[in-house]
C-alpha cells in the first residue's frame, strides 16, 4: 500500500470540495493508502479554516476531527533540517513540507504546488496519486497467474 505525504492545499481541498482530494481522503479512510503530514501542514489547515467567515468554531472543529483518523500527523522538521534544505525551494513556507516529506519515509508527496512538484522528484498531483492507487487495486484483482 502506498503512503502519501499531503500538503495543506490538498487537505484544504479535500475538506472543502467534492473531487480528487476528497476521494484521496476517502481512500485513506477505507485503508487503501496511508496519508501522512506534519504539524506545520495541520496548523496551516487550521489557520485557513479560522479565516473562513461562514464557518463556526464547531464546524471548524468538525473539519479538523474529520482529518484525525485519516491522516497521521508527524512532528515538524527541526530548525537545523530546515536550514540545511533552504535552497531546495524558493518559497521558505514550502520548506517544512519538502523536508517533512523527506523525513516521513512516504512513497510520494501530494501537492497542488507546481514549484514543489518541480523541486521534489517523487511529488505528484492528487490525480496522479489516485491513478497509482487505482492501478494497484486493479493489479491486486488479477488472478495469481497474471501477477
Amino acid at each position: 500500500m502506498a503512503s502519501f505525504f499531503v500538503d495543506a492545499n490538498t487537505v484544504i481541498s479535500a475538506l472543502g470540495f467534492v473531487g480528487n482530494e476528497s476521494l484521496l481522503l476517502e481512500y485513506a479512510h477505507r485503508g487503501l493508502c496511508d496519508l501522512v503530514t506534519n504539524e506545520h501542514v495541520r496548523e496551516e489547515v487550521r489557520r485557513f479554516l479560522e479565516r473562513q467567515p461562514g464557518l463556526s468554531p464547531a464546524r471548524r472543529g468538525q473539519a479538523m476531527s474529520k482529518l484525525a483518523p485519516r491522516i497521521l500527523v508527524l512532528p515538524d522538521p527541526s530548525r537545523d533540517d530546515l536550514a540545511a534544505a533552504r535552497r531546495k525551494v524558493r518559497d521558505p513556507r514550502d520548506l517544512a513540507v519538502v523536508v517533512g516529506f523527506q523525513a516521513s519515509g512516504c512513497d510520494f508527496l501530494v501537492t497542488g504546488d507546481q514549484e514543489v512538484r518541480r523541486a521534489v522528484p517523487r511529488a505528484l498531483t492528487t490525480r496522479q496519486a489516485l491513478r497509482r492507487i487505482e492501478a494497484a487495486l486493479r493489479s491486486e484483482d488479477l488472478p495469481p497467474e497474471f501477477g
